[in-house]
């Protein structure tokens, strides 16, 4: 049976096709469904339908048919985005630090793969435009790309998690996103790093090298992928002192297929599959004191290998003449040959292609070679650059053909040609020419460079073309921001790079290179486009403030503007576009102006540690803090009134433990969304900054950053750590009102909304590149609809759901509560009803584990009185439970206890007993004051052993209690914390 490697997968079979009489069989993995069927009687074919979780399985059990998509679909309408809210469509540049892959099989189109973050681009050009096919398939950062001699197949790992085979040409060559048919999780187990991946040539086997977290040195593990075991076929460990494995190549050779070199950083190790014994061989050549390996490859059409090293050096490798020529499947012992100095620069690459080695190194320079490492040709660009890959097309040696002569014994008239055809020229005459006596042409079929600097050049130098590809990654994004007005988004890198691009066309349009000082010192920290449009503005960490004119994309001649030394963490445009607010690092608040062409500094004021801040109208804007505090600024305009242009109007604090982390004004404007990291939102009166109410955030991956609103519409979208959000408004903490992507494997760091292409825009650590995601509020709104109504989606948060123990238990306290004795009157007749006093919530909720402070309960109380009722229901009951209630965690444990009063000093010089009169004391003096009677009674129904014999005024015990190890009102410390859980 042939088996799909996706974790713990549940396999369903399915019956024969009503129509497609073959067998079929249906598997889930993650939110997909997953329908395999055998295309022929073997089962070296399959095709996978992925269908999204809800589909009805009967509707699909009737037929199945191969998986083709369909042509006349709108672009970018895919299965996957009608199931996700969010949709990756394009990335504006590439990783240069993973090695691409040319898989062009025709001259005319250039095709090639290359790797963003957790993402695989599909990269096609054929002459007029560009197209970039973002497909996610990775946990982690892609850190190796392979595929076999066809290209059809491509190969790609990340750091640790997985390993995915990719069909190109899935449903019709050149025109549907490549489909991964295996994966491979997990293969050096939990948190084993994978280092290098190749597919063999001709397709059959995978080969991975990596290293466990527990043990030392590095191992192969090759499958027959094929075949679909999960296993792998063998496995070999490598000796512990060749250090990290950094490639892995397979022999282009026929005959020697199933031979492989691996390159590490300290040595080289040449191995072969025998697939007759199902085993895995290796041979290490003898150490000759070299090091810092870079890459190795076999030389085509000899019994010779290369390897090139960060010194300059080329070592050559031969076989053992001492040993006879083994068998296919047989290590070739390889012995050393020579090494040659060939440059005093790190060679980085080398490869054999056309019966020529060509390397690259640090200088900018590719090299040409003949098998016996003789110099050929050479050449560098004006821009030297470090070259990181080369890779070659995959289309067959160039052919050209000697013009036929006439034969003297045809008598047919000779074909009249048309005029206007090209005239065909000879290979040979237009060739370069090496540096032997012979001056023979150097003939090597086109390929494509990459460079340190993230730039891409389409090589061919026979016709001495050379072009560049794609879009330029020169440095990590430190800043981008979206139009408000047109379809622009503009990013800014490390190197102080302005770059523009056009939504429309995915193209860039400008591009400016800003005068910083290029340590971390001058880059360029945060990015912010005005409202109308006009105006860009950059702050970098120096204090420099960079005015950019966003049509033309050029400077100012007055140059930046300065007024702090510090870095600028924040800058935001009023309204209006009149005014620029900054906030550097020192937590001080510079308000500019606009006076003509320039901008001058008007007013300054001290503020505390910025998280967040926005706009309420054209001369109010109010900012969260890491001090949990609220304040509004207002701006004097009016230089009649002998005021600050810039001063503070109110603060108000706003969160007791919770630090917030970003702030939403509301549509209408009379309400701020705050988010905090205790994963809930709160929303204040903009005016009063009084609380209104308080929601349930999604807890699943860190607090929620950077609100921002869908224009018109209601919802607005947020990032955590790892994941983007779409949230539906109103808010009422239904967890059914908000869906995620997974948006980037180690931390988002930005997030913007261009409303033209109705779009995201997220950027990530570490990323060289912006990602656009296409917004489709579809998804949600039918969460939404099968979600169920009243208490039905909260429930879901509950253990064991709307029928479960714990629902009923709380009911039960619910009614419990009006039939306590503080509620009976006498003899009088109790009456039931579906309501609870206001004032018996609180105390309520304690009962059922919300275990709420003195200020959460004020909170609450507010809340309430909102709903100008003095009695709620069961269900608005739950729900503000549900909303107010801790989101990770539960109630405090007996350590949590013990860490308390150990660390207020309520226990006993030995620390073994808690001082109970010693407690009462510092809760009425600490933290929210308690009244010494109020803890008094309560200590004497939680402990009444500890205050039996001790019967003596309030006064006395403060005074004789905790001034000796024999008092009578101690008590141990592991019953004190068992007693309060």
């Amino acid at each position: 049976m042939f088996h799909w490697g996706f974790p713990k997968p549940h396999l369903v079979r399915i019956p024969f096709g009503q129509y497609e009489k073959r067998p079929c069989l249906l598997c889930t993995a993650g939110s997909e469904l997953l329908v395999h069927c055998c295309l022929r009687q073997s089962t070296s074919r399959y095709c996978a339908r992925k269908l999204p979780i809800s589909t009805d399985i009967c509707g699909i059990m009737g037929e199945i048919v191969e998986y083709n998509p369909k042509e006349d679909g709108p672009p970018g309408d895919n299965i996957h985005h009608r199931c996700h809210p969010l949709h990756l469509i394009w990335l504006s540049g590439f990783n240069p630090r993973v090695s691409l892959l040319n898989v062009s099989t025709s001259r005319d189109r250039k095709e090639l793969v290359l790797a963003s973050g957790n993402t695989l681009l599909f990269y096609c050009y054929d002459g007029e435009r560009e197209k970039v096919t973002p497909v996610i398939g990775h946990k982690n950062v892609v850190n190796m790309i392979g595929c076999d001699e066809s290209g059809r197949f491509v190969v790609s790992s990340d750091c640790s998690y997985c390993i995915n085979v990719w069909d190109r040409h899935i449903g019709g060559e050149h025109n549907h996103h490549p489909v991964a048919i295996r994966t491979i999780f997990e293969p050096f187990k939990a948190k084993g790093d994978i280092g290098a991946v190749s597919l063999s040539r001709d397709g059959k086997y995978l080969l991975a090298g990596g290293a466990l977290a527990s043990e030392q040195g590095s191992h192969l593990k090759l499958w027959s992928w094929t075949v679909g075991n999960d296993f792998p076929d063998d496995t070999i460990t490598l000796p512990t002192r060749l250090g990290r494995i950094k490639t892995i190549h397979f022999c282009p050779d026929r005959g020697r297929r199933n031979q492989f070199v691996v390159t590490l950083e300290s040595g080289v190790a040449f191995g072969a599959w025998d697939s007759k014994e199902q085993k895995l061989s290796i041979q290490v050549p003898k150490r000759h004191g070299f090091q810092d390996y870079n890459d190795t490859v076999f030389v085509e059409c000899t019994e010779r290998a290369v390897s090139v090293t960060g010194a300059g050096m080329a070592v050559l490798w031969s076989n053992d003449r001492k040993h006879a020529d083994g068998a296919d499947g047989s290590v070739l012992r390889k012995e050393f040959l020579k090494y040659l100095h060939l440059k005093y620069a790190s060679i980085n690459v080398v490869r054999s292609c056309d019966e020529k080695i060509v390397t690259g190194d640090d200088d900018g320079e590719i090299r040409f070679y003949d098998n016996a490492m003789k110099i050929l040709y050479w050449f560098k660009r004006e821009d030297l650059e470090p070259i990181r890959t080369l890779s070659f097309e995959l289309v067959e040696t160039r052919q050209w053909k000697v013009p036929s002569e006439p034969d003297e014994g045809d008598d047919r008239p000779p074909k009249e040609e048309p005029t206007d055809k090209k005239l065909v020229v000879n290979i040979e005459d237009i060739a370069p020419k090496d540096v032997s006596f012979e001056a023979r042409p150097v003939i090597v079929r086109g390929f494509v460079s990459a460079t340190k600097m993230g730039k891409i050049y389409d090589i061919d130098i026979v016709y001495n073309k050379i072009q560049e590809l794609f879009l330029q990654s020169p440095s990590i994004i430190t800043a981008f921001d979206v139009h408000a007005g047109r379809a622009e988004l503009c990013t800014c890198d490390g190197n102080g790079r302005f770059v523009v691009y056009d939504l429309q066309t995915k193209a860039m349009k400008l591009a400016l290179d800003v005068p910083i000082q290029r340590t971390r010192r001058g880059r360029i920290t945060t990015l912010a486009y005005s409202p109308c449009g006009t105006f860009l503005a950059g702050g970098a960490e120096n204090g420099f403030l960079w005015m950019v004119e966003p049509n033309l994309l050029i400077l100012p001649g007055s140059g930046p503007v300065q007024f702090t030394g510090e870095k600028i963490r924040s800058v935001l445009f009023s309204n209006d576009s009149k005014h620029l607010v900054c906030v550097d690092e020192s937590n001080t608040i510079t308000l500019l102006h606009r006076v003509k062409d320039d901008w001058q500094a008007v007013g300054r004021c001290a503020t505390h540690r910025l998280v967040d801040l926005a706009f309420l109208c054209s001369t109010d804007f109010a900012s969260i803090g890491e001090d949990r505090h609220m304040v509004q600024y207002t701006i004097n305009c009016d230089e009649m009134v002998q005021l600050e242009a810039l001063s503070i109007v109110k603060r108000k604090r706003i969160e007791q433990t919770a630090f917030p982390t970003a702030l939403l004004i509301l549509p209408g404007g009379n309400e701020i969304l705050v988010a905090n990291d205790q994963h809930k939102f709160k929303i204040f009166h903009s005016e009063t900054f009084e609380i209104l109410h308080t929601y349930l955030a999604p807890f699943h991956d860190g607090p929620a950053r950077f609100l921002r609103q869908l224009p018109g519409e209601d919802y607005f979208l947020f990032i955590t750590d790892n994941n983007i959000y779409l949230h539906h408004l109103p808010i009422d903490g239904n967890p059914f009102k908000y869906l995620a992507v997974r948006g980037h494997p180690k931390r988002l760091k930005g997030l913007q909304i261009a409303w033209t292409v109705r779009c995201a825009f997220t950027f990530g650590e570490g990323d060289h590149a912006v990602s656009m995601w296409k917004i489709n509020t579809s998804p949600l709104l039918d969460n939404i609809r099968h979600a169920g109504s009243g208490l039905d989606p909260f429930c879901t948060l509950l253990p064991g759901g709307k029928r479960g123990c714990y629902v009923r238990e709380i009911l039960s306290l619910f009614f419990y509560n009006q039939i306590s004795p503080k509620n009976s009157d006498g003899d009088a007749e109790l009456t039931l009803r579906d309501a609870m006093n206001v004032q018996d919530v609180p105390n309520y909720m304690r009962s059922i584990g919300y275990h709420m402070t003195e200020y959460e309960e004020m909170n609450l109380s507010k809340e309430m009185e909102l709903t100008g009722t003095y009695f709620l229901t069961f269900e608005e009951v739950a729900k503000l439970f549900l909303n107010h209630r801790t989101a990770t965690g539960g109630p405090p444990n007996t350590e949590d206890i013990r860490t308390a009063v150990t660390y207020i000093g309520a226990t006993t010089s030995s620390g073994n007993e808690v001082d109970l009169v010693r407690l009462i004391t510092l809760l009425a003096s600490m933290g929210e004051p308690m009244e010494p009677k109020t803890a008094e009674a309560y200590c004497r129904i939680l402990f009444p052993s500890a205050f039996d014999a001790h019967e003596q005024d309030e006064a006395d015990s403060v005074a004789e209690c905790g001034t000796t190890e024999e008092c009578t009102n101690c008590i141990s410390i592991d019953a004190f914390a068992d007693k309060l859980c």
